[in-house]
């Protein structure tokens, strides 16, 4: 069983992940939100939905991988697996919406206990299945710790960004709906670098190990 982590912990990993790969994180910020805006600017309702979630998913899948390569944990150019990275957030996708609607409590619980299910597929070349059951296992010990990490990242980002786009949505409305897509999508791309932030202090690479045993 892993040794639990502590929420000061995960915030030193992803500020150091934050600092390594800015460029990076802010890209996705930058490039989601501009596409979503775009998306809205030609289609109303929801017929732009599928297409969001892919390029959002992508996002995630490319931004994971690729702080992944850079920490040692996964092979540099590892293959292809966006299809089955699919699969794998459909499944906890649909088991978080279940959680969600019972009460939004179960939907926190599973939230941290898959917290690295998606960096735990990516490193170790793993199915479905296994991946969200490595993600079960190794967060156990630090489920609290991991909870309190998620709501940092998401109740704070997410008030003040509907919160500002609200005050801007009467006299500039395509500003309001740019502040709302950047703060949600910050929050999205914190969450993602948060789980292999996580991941990496319950299950550290060969590097990370030199270190601590130096």
């Amino acid at each position: 069983m892993a040794e639990p982590i502590t929420i000061g912990e995960i915030f030193g990993r992803l500020g150091e992940l934050l600092r390594e790969n800015a460029g990076l994180a802010a890209g996705c910020v930058v490039g989601l939100t501009a596409i979503n805006i775009g998306l809205d600017a030609v289609s109303t309702g929801n017929v732009m939905a599928l297409p969001a979630g892919l390029i959002s998913l992508g996002a995630q899948y490319y931004l994971i991988a690729t702080v992944l390569e850079r920490l040692g944990l996964r092979e540099p150019g590892g293959r292809n697996r966006f299809g089955a990275f699919w699969a794998l957030n459909f499944v906890s996708g649909l088991g978080l919406l279940l959680g969600y609607l019972l009460l939004i409590l179960p939907g926190l619980y599973l939230s941290a206990r898959w917290m690295v299910a998606s960096p735990a597929f990516l490193a170790e070349d793993k199915g479905v299945n296994d991946a969200l059951g490595e993600s079960w296992a190794i967060t156990q010990p630090s489920f609290w710790a991991i909870l309190g990490t998620l709501l940092v990242i998401f109740v704070p980002t997410c008030a003040i960004g509907f919160g500002l786009s609200l005050a801007f949505e009467t006299l500039l409305p395509v500003l309001a709906t740019a502040i709302l897509y950047a703060f949600l999508f910050g929050a999205f791309v914190l969450s993602w670098m948060a789980s292999v932030a996580t991941y990496s202090l319950l299950r550290p690479g060969p590097q990370h190990l030199a270190e601590v045993f130096a």
